[in-house]
């Protein structure tokens, strides 16, 4: 299973990676400009993931929703792959929306993130920065590979083989290997999001 996700879709990856990049660089003139009409749906779903969290989340809240957040966006985007071309779209896009949620969205501006309790633990200044390494790390290429997957499913389909059949194999391979990994992500977003919002609050305390 190991070799079908990352040696049959290791050069489509490459190839979806270069495409949410090109949506990133996308994302530059929406940014500069501040063009808050583009902005608007990926700034919205970065509240809607937020209100979910509530106000306040603990860091297995902000995991768990993390988790599934990106758990359903990644296979969604897997099984449009009736056709090649979705999936490529879906990494452009994605990259673009990424880009301007990094950027035009500042974590102590939305309310369920400002809020974090002062008390318990705060991760400090190395764990929070090893936490967004691994988020890099790992999510980024499970997203690449999973959008892998659903370009080959659509070369599949183009070809010939019946959509169900070709779905399940990377259906297995999903849940086997993209899974665990996004859980293991997840957490460490939760704890750099935490360590990173703690200090913000430290800092403006100390001003």
């Amino acid at each position: 299973m190991i070799e079908f996700v990352l040696v049959k879709h290791s050069r489509l990856a490459l190839h979806a990676a270069l495409i949410f990049a090109a949506g990133l660089f996308a994302a530059w003139p929406v940014v500069r400009f501040r063009l808050h009409g583009v902005a608007w749906l990926p700034r919205q779903t970065m509240r809607f993931v937020t209100a979910l969290m509530g106000r306040g989340p603990s860091i297995f809240r902000m995991t768990l929703v993390i988790f599934l957040f990106n758990s359903a966006v990644m296979f969604v985007q897997m099984v449009s792959g009736f056709h090649p071309f979705v999936p490529k779209l879906f990494g452009l896009w994605t990259g673009l929306n990424v880009g301007i949620m990094t950027f035009m969205t500042s974590p102590t501006a939305l309310p369920s993130l400002s809020t974090l309790p002062k008390h318990g633990w705060v991760p400090p200044a190395n764990v929070t920065v090893l936490g967004g390494f691994l988020v890099l790390a790992l999510e980024l290429p499970c997203y690449w590979f999973t959008l892998a997957m659903g370009m080959t499913l659509g070369h599949e389909v183009q070809a010939g083989a019946f959509y169900t059949m070709a779905f399940t194999e990377r259906a297995r391979a999903y849940a086997l290997i993209i899974v665990p990994v996004l859980l293991v992500s997840a957490a460490a977003e939760a704890v750099s999001i935490r360590g990173s919002v703690a200090h913000m609050q430290q800092q403006s305390e100390d001003m």
